[in-house]
């Protein structure tokens, strides 16, 4: 017998949150700096004092006693505060951080550019914000998955939690030729807020109001 549980991100589902992110996004900045990177990042994002998230796990009569032990069919990580969360993994993970990362560069040279470029972000998408407000960062479900509601489900606990927080709108970047996420966006009240210019390459944040 099999169940679907929604239950907050925690480390434990760091390894298998990067795969699905590698998986979900091939090609991309975060997934060019490999497996053991974003490993790091998704065990530090949900201690952080910004970080969170919702996960979608199949539980089964094996492992209906922890969800721990339980497969990650899904998730959304987010922050309250993304220029906070990058000076926490600079600051308090920098010794997991560095060893993987070093490598990468080490192998692929340019991602030391397209790291600068990151750091920039929270500057370049976000204007002075006078409301609490969460950015979604990722959301990612199992490729074999799609198409059977997993997504609307995360994102439905996603925005409960946000309100419970007193956090009064989401914003996500997307980039502009994806036009799939920006079609699941605008489904769930998004809508086109600003755009930018990051990696050489348009795009759009949309913004959700939770009041």
């Amino acid at each position: 017998m099999h169940r679907l549980l929604v239950t907050p991100l925690t480390p434990h589902y760091a390894r298998q949150a990067a795969r699905l992110h590698i998986q979900g996004q091939p090609g991309t900045f975060l997934t060019s700096l490999g497996e053991d990177v974003l490993t790091v990042v998704y065990r530090a994002l949900p201690e952080s004092r910004s970080g969170f998230g919702t996960a979608a796990v199949q539980l089964t009569d094996h492992n209906a006693s922890s969800s721990d032990d339980a497969p990650l069919l899904g998730y959304i990580s987010a922050t309250t505060g993304i220029g906070g969360l990058f000076v926490e993994l600079g600051s308090q993970r920098l010794g997991e951080l560095l060893p993987p990362l070093m490598s990468r560069y080490g192998q692929a040279p340019s991602l030391i550019v397209r790291s600068l470029q990151t750091a920039a972000y929270p500057f370049l998408a976000h204007e002075e914000e006078h409301e609490p407000t969460a950015e979604l960062l990722s959301i990612m479900v199992e490729p074999a998955l799609r198409s059977y509601g997993i997504g609307a489900l995360l994102m439905a606990a996603f925005l409960h939690e946000c309100r419970s927080r007193s956090l009064r709108a989401v914003t996500v970047t997307v980039d502009a030729a994806n036009g799939g996420a920006q079609r699941f966006y605008r489904r769930h009240g998004f809508s086109d807020w600003r755009s930018i210019m990051l990696y050489g390459r348009p795009m759009y944040v949309f913004k959700r109001n939770l009041a």
